[in-house]
């Protein structure tokens, strides 16, 4: 597909000033709040899967592993869209709660960078769907055909992908590769003596290290230290299942355009969706393009005016778009 050359949307095309300032409006309770949830819902996962250690038997405490698992996945994509949050300047009123406390108690624990996040991020809202948008190689593949998906989730389902994913952040953190979420580029570093490399990645890694090695001693102290291996599994396997999904529904198998009508996709999203693929209203995601500066909270009230109004179409759900990027024929694919 080539990139058409149109004027692209924007929010002023649909509101007023009154109500663009309304949406626009930001709040440091709220943003206490999303912090605040994501940790208490991490929190019970972890006392239930103790609990079930405890006092269930074998067969009913594996299952209720696993769930805590795929929940304690979802919920590092939650501290992802902390942090998208934060690099909006949305999540708080303050900076410096967006750019130090949101960056500590969110991107951090997911080795992880507000200020790194944001430089990239930004690209992709300015030019999204462009040729150097950072963000398109993790959609302009799509569609596939499903028996290509399946090996896919496959691939994330055994950990190779979330082993792909560590390797990848260890050269990042090195300085080996430049930091992005999307593709594995050269850093311009090849002159860097090899202690610069090692000195680099303590220096990158340290605060990640640091959060998850307190987070680690909280669990051990309950006696529960080995629920930090859990952690570490659900952000190597659920975690990227759901990454995937995510990034499908926001722009996969649309055109590549610069209109965001055209570009971004909303999908609808039920309380499993929020769970794990939908967390922090992530799923609005044409309206977080139509307009960036609304926090995560106002997104739905944003999404059902403009429904309402007619301006954006009635939402997919999650599996529908998991359809849409896998119906290729196998006899089409080239």
């Amino acid at each position: 597909m080539t990139r058409i050359q149109q004027k692209n949307t924007r929010i002023s095309d649909f509101l007023n000033r009154e109500e663009m300032a309304f949406f626009a409006q930001r709040s440091n309770w709220w943003g206490l709040w999303c912090i605040f949830s994501v940790w208490l819902v991490i929190a019970l996962a972890f006392t239930a899967m103790a609990l079930a250690v405890e006092y269930l038997p074998w067969y009913w405490t594996i299952p209720v592993v696993l769930a805590g698992m795929v929940v304690l996945g979802g919920r590092h994509l939650a501290l992802a869209i902390v942090m998208h949050e934060a690099a909006h300047h949305t999540l708080f009123k303050d900076r410096w709660m967006n750019d130090v406390f949101a960056n500590w108690t969110s991107a951090k624990f997911i080795w992880n960078d507000v200020h790194k996040f944001r430089a990239h991020h930004m690209v992709h809202h300015a030019n999204t769907t462009a040729s150097f948008d950072p963000d398109r190689p993790i959609y302009e593949a799509l569609p596939i055909t499903r028996k290509s998906l399946i090996r896919k989730f496959t691939r994330d389902l055994i950990g190779l992908t979330g082993l792909k994913f560590f390797i990848g952040r260890i050269l990042m953190s090195a300085g080996f590769l430049k930091w992005s979420d999307a593709i594995g580029e050269r850093a311009d570093t090849q002159d860097w003596p090899w202690h610069r490399y090692l000195t680099h990645f303590a220096k990158d890694f340290w605060p990640t290290f640091l959060v998850n090695l307190m987070l680690y001693l909280v669990l051990a102290t309950t006696g529960h230290g080995w629920l930090f291996l859990i952690w570490v599994l659900a952000y190597a396997i659920p975690f990227t299942i759901f990454v995937r999904i995510r990034a499908m529904a926001e722009h996969a198998c649309l055109e590549l355009v610069p209109d965001t009508l055209r570009n971004t996709r909303t999908t609808s999203a039920g309380w499993l969706a929020r769970m794990t693929v939908a967390p922090v209203r992530v799923n609005y995601h044409m309206e977080h393009h139509l307009m960036a500066s609304a926090p995560y909270y106002r997104l739905p009230k944003l999404h059902h005016l403009l429904l309402q109004r007619g301006h954006v179409p009635q939402p997919p759900t999650y599996l529908d778009v998991v359809r849409t990027c896998s119906s290729l024929s196998s006899q089409n694919k080239f």
